[in-house]
């Protein structure tokens, strides 16, 4: 069988600037330059002729048929690290560093990815925030909040933690590129058990 679908490389650098909205972001992630994403973005989408983001002064926009392409390309590299990570368990996926509101600390202690083997594979690192900027600045990539931001952009899950973490309402914010990610979802289900 024969597959055909356009470079790999550009697959990638689609797929990690429409989770962050920004080359700059994606390149971070990649370990490439801006200019190199952008530059696959541009052969990807003159590979498939269509136009994937509207590019902004402030930022990118996925267009329909970028928003469209997005969930299967993220669901294509979810199933080939699920693979690779069965015959390779020592090559995990990105981690995810996350923001903890300080009131939430009593119910969710700043280790608390540490206590988890499901969450250690996704979670980089914690720290005390509740400073929305520090997303669209690229330092942190989540944050867990008890109050809602309504921060235009971003996705907001509200969630109801489990006994083990209080019983607290809390509100999940990230990238809407992130809130679907495995490492979000892994989250999500640790804080809701």
């Amino acid at each position: 069988m024969t597959y055909r679908f356009p470079s790999l490389n550009g697959l990638k650098a689609f797929e990690a600037a429409a989770r962050h909205l920004s080359f700059k972001a994606a390149a971070g992630e990649l370990g490439v330059t801006p200019g190199a994403v952008s530059q696959q973005v541009k052969r990807l989408e003159a590979s498939l002729g269509i136009s994937l983001f509207r590019r902004l002064p402030q930022g990118l926009l996925l267009t329909r048929e970028g928003a469209a392409y997005l969930p299967s390309i993220s669901e294509a590299f979810d199933t080939l690290t699920d693979a690779t990570e069965k015959i390779a368990p020592a090559l995990n996926g990105r981690k995810l560093s996350v923001g903890i509101s300080k009131t939430l600390i009593p119910h969710i202690p700043a280790n608390w990815h540490r206590q988890s083997d499901a969450l250690s594979a996704y979670v980089r690192d914690t720290c005390v925030s509740d400073d929305v900027e520090l997303i669209w600045s690229n330092a942190l990539d989540a944050l867990l909040l008890d109050f809602p931001t309504q921060h235009g952009g971003l996705s907001e899950q509200s969630v109801s933690c489990g006994a083990r973490y209080g019983g607290q309402t809390i509100y999940f914010v990230t990238r809407p590129g992130l809130a679907k990610c495995r490492q979000s979802r892994a989250m999500l289900e640790e804080l809701t058990a």
